[in-house]
């Protein structure tokens, strides 16, 4: 199995140390996770030592993948390129976190959802995916319903939303990544919904499986729901990466 977006460094929690990463990977051997993929956000940028991730690469059983998650964000394609250019990668995650340069996520300040109506602010988020997906610059599509975090959801139906990313995300061949962090948040819920991971399914979309880990205790969490989920709705294969190639794994 693969744990392919987590974080060592996390939101400046800890230095990425070789120390450090063989607590990742302790957990991971624990959890049946063969390939675990380090995937710091882009502004920790200069805290990704990756002389400490060669030698934790060298002293592990696990499968050590080097990523980084992009905060997607329409205008700011030249500090995009630079971040997912920076270092040598195995794959690059690009996220959309973001709605008009403020955050949808950030538990302490959630007055977004109050100055714009529910489904707008839907129909804006969606638009940034699909851009996300369509813009060819990432590997992997990170959380893609991120937008349901505080369960707040709109009154109107979004399916036509819905099915319209998924069609996008299928024409641009991303891989989307099936995140169980959803599942620690007020949502309770896997990112994708079963609704969306069902699109994107129909159209052949693939796969990764990961915990968005921000500490060593929640590598490979969540998997007791996620594996089920991908399997129940018709997944059979997982995709790796190693130095921007792809290949995969049964599930």
């Amino acid at each position: 199995m693969i744990d392919y977006h987590l974080h060592v460094v996390a939101h400046g929690d800890r230095p990425m140390t070789v120390e450090n990463i063989l607590a990742y990977c302790a957990v991971a051997k624990e959890r049946g996770v063969l390939q675990m993929g380090i995937t710091e956000h882009d502004r920790y940028l200069d805290e990704i030592d990756l002389a400490a991730f060669q030698e934790a690469r060298e002293k592990t059983g696990v499968g050590l993948r080097l990523g980084i998650e992009i905060d997607f964000v329409p205008g700011k394609e030249e500090p995009m390129d630079r971040f997912a250019t920076a270092l040598p990668y195995d794959y690059v995650i690009g996220s959309v976190h973001r709605v008009d340069g403020e955050e949808v996520d950030r538990a302490t300040d959630q007055k977004i959802y109050d100055r714009y109506e529910t489904y707008d602010l839907y129909e804006a988020y969606y638009a940034n995916v699909r851009a996300a997906a369509l813009s060819g610059r990432f590997d992997v599509l990170g959380h893609p319903d991120l937008i349901k975090i505080f369960r707040r959801f709109p009154q109107r139906d979004i399916t036509e939303m819905l099915e319209e990313t998924a069609e996008a995300v299928a024409e641009s061949g991303i891989v989307v990544d099936v995140n169980a962090a959803g599942l620690r948040k007020p949502v309770a819920e896997i990112y994708p919904s079963r609704k969306l991971l069902e699109m994107f399914h129909r159209r052949g979309v693939p796969i990764i499986l990961s915990s968005d880990a921000h500490a060593p205790s929640e590598v490979g969490a969540g998997y007791k729901q996620s594996i089920p989920l991908v399997r129940d709705v018709g997944y059979r294969e997982v995709v790796t990466f190693s130095g921007g190639e792809r290949g995969t794994l049964p599930l």
